[in-house]
């Protein structure tokens, strides 16, 4: 492994005779591609396993992309050779969770293993379940309330297991992630993809907190770990990292894009009754309507392991901000929009 010096409350990994090398698996879904980007701008030496070749540049052409599969392990072995952090950052569609992601972690955690590297994985909130207090923190024990918990919870244990005969690993766990260019389906956008007409929609009662991961926040925090969990050797092998985030309703949401584009905006409600009609013959239909619980509690992240380790709480982007640069049709007025608004 590579030894640098690094200060716990700076961004940007410090000078050393060689770079850090990190493989990112799952390079080309949402957080994947946007650590990649910030990875490589940070001056590490960066591998991005795709299936095919990239339609996206890569920074100053310091990415290395490298075709392979996880269904062929195979062709990762050259990848992770002597690499310093395995990033998982891999996800599949719902329906296809059972038994892919198994297999998939599975075979990152053994080629974790086979090179030494630092094991990083990118973990939700989904295997806490319905914590008492509404609060998960490094501590929280699994409650999965579905399938989908049920199936997070094994591949932490997988990750867990690994940690106690010596593989050094991190879990952060992230809320639902928006930001700009995230690509990846997700709720943020769905829920405003009218708002060009004046519309939005909500997944949730108007007034429920919901928490969420702004992507450029979420990945700058990532690196940053990823630096000091190479580097020192005063913690566990095994570290479980919440992410706090940003937490706000949709009546929040709408106040925010209310004040920011001086309209007023109408609102509709998911058509969940109809989602759970159509799982009877849509599989991942079925599994989205199975996470609706997310939408009718207030389940949050307590990051004070987060900011202990780093030495001080990660970068987090003002509301509006944020919610002006992940709604496309609004990014050009976010650099002009000087209106103030608190959530």
């Amino acid at each position: 492994m590579n030894h640098l010096r690094i200060s716990r409350n700076q961004n940007d990994i410090p000078e050393s005779s060689k770079a850090p090398s990190v493989l990112i698996l799952g390079a080309t879904g949402g957080f994947g591609n946007e650590l990649t980007r910030h990875m490589a701008g940070q001056g590490w030496q960066v591998r991005a396993l795709t299936r095919k070749p990239p339609n996206q540049s890569d920074v100053n052409g310091s990415v290395n992309w490298i075709i392979g599969d996880l269904d062929q392990p195979e062709t990762l072995v050259d990848a992770a050779r002597d690499v310093d952090v395995i990033v998982h950052a891999v996800n599949v569609p719902y329906q296809h969770w059972n038994p892919t992601m198994v297999n998939y972690t599975r075979t990152i955690v053994d080629l974790a293993q086979d090179n030494d590297a630092h094991l990083m994985f990118v973990g939700n909130i989904y295997n806490a379940g319905l914590p008492a207090n509404g609060l998960i923190n490094e501590h929280t024990a699994n409650a999965p309330v579905n399938e989908k918990g049920d199936i997070r919870a094994q591949l932490e244990d997988m990750i867990r297991e690994a940690s106690n005969i010596g593989l050094r690993t991190t879990i952060m766990r992230f809320g639902d992630f928006f930001g700009p260019d995230l690509g990846t389906s997700n709720w943020f956008d769905v829920c405003t993809k009218s708002i060009s007409k004046n519309k939005l929609m909500f997944a949730a009662d108007a007034d429920m907190p919901h928490t969420w991961a702004y992507l450029p926040d979420a990945t700058k925090a990532f690196a940053q770990v990823a630096a000091l969990r190479i580097t020192e050797t005063e913690s566990p092998n095994h570290l479980v990292l919440p992410f706090t985030g940003h937490v706000f309703s949709f009546a929040q949401l709408q106040r925010v894009l209310e004040s920011s584009t001086g309209r007023s905006v109408k609102v509709s409600q998911v058509p969940w009754t109809f989602f759970k009609v159509l799982g009877w013959v849509v599989p991942l239909m079925r599994e989205i309507v199975s996470m609706r619980y997310l939408w009718q509690h207030d389940i949050r992240m307590d990051g004070s392991a987060l900011n202990k380790f780093l030495g001080a709480a990660p970068e987090h982007t003002d509301l509006q901000q944020a919610v002006m640069s992940s709604v496309p049709e609004l990014k050009s007025d976010s650099r002009e929009s000087s209106v103030p608004y608190s959530a």
